[in-house]
């Protein structure tokens, strides 16, 4: 019984080790929609990473891109949606932009810098939102004059690609359980020693 409980403490501080140093991961979202010249902002279609432990291992995501002019931001379903319904563009994709009005999660035109920043991946459905530094125009409500299309209903986009180096560590709840689990199994072992 002894033995068995050595192995349990064994185990449990090697979790605990490792819960504490956590996981590094480097990937590359593609296909990330940037409005043409003269458009408004550009939103994801497809859904960011979630974060593949659930909320009980927070990832922390460190994004960046090589395109100093494109700024990019993070936003909500319900913000993504919110920007399509009002917008006049008639697009999924390509909607108004007064970034002054977007509820951005993370990110944004005033980000950490023009090409980087870090944010926390979420369990709910977060979007990518870009657009062009510069591009816009005070007295164009977000939009230039003359949205570049195939048609007159759909503005285009150029897509670029994102790098992700994501680092997942065990939230305080998971380090505090773990950690009463580990004392408890060596409080018993002591225990079992001293009989």
């Amino acid at each position: 019984m002894r033995l068995f409980l050595i192995i349990i403490a064994l185990l449990l501080g090697g979790i605990l080790v490792a819960a504490v140093i956590g996981i590094q991961y480097e990937d590359t979202i593609e296909d990330i929609p940037v409005p043409a010249d003269g458009t408004g902002c550009a939103v994801s279609e497809e859904v960011l990473p979630k974060p593949p432990f659930g909320s009980i291992i927070p990832v922390e995501v460190d994004m960046d891109w090589d395109d100093e002019s494109i700024w990019l931001g993070i936003i909500s379903g319900q913000e993504r949606d919110r920007l399509i319904a009002a917008s006049t563009l008639d697009s999924d994709v390509i909607v108004e932009c007064d970034t002054e009005t977007i509820e951005f999660l993370a990110g944004g035109p005033n980000a950490q810098s023009e090409t980087a920043f870090t944010w926390e991946m979420h369990e709910d459905d977060r979007y990518a939102i870009t657009g062009q530094s510069g591009l816009l125009d005070e007295n164009s409500d977000g939009v230039l004059d003359g949205v570049i299309g195939d048609d007159e209903n759909e503005a285009l986009v150029t897509f670029f690609d994102l790098s992700v180096n994501a680092h997942a560590a065990a939230g305080p709840t998971l380090l505090v359980g773990l950690g009463i689990l580990e004392a408890l199994t060596i409080v018993a072992g002591f225990m079992k020693a001293t009989k």
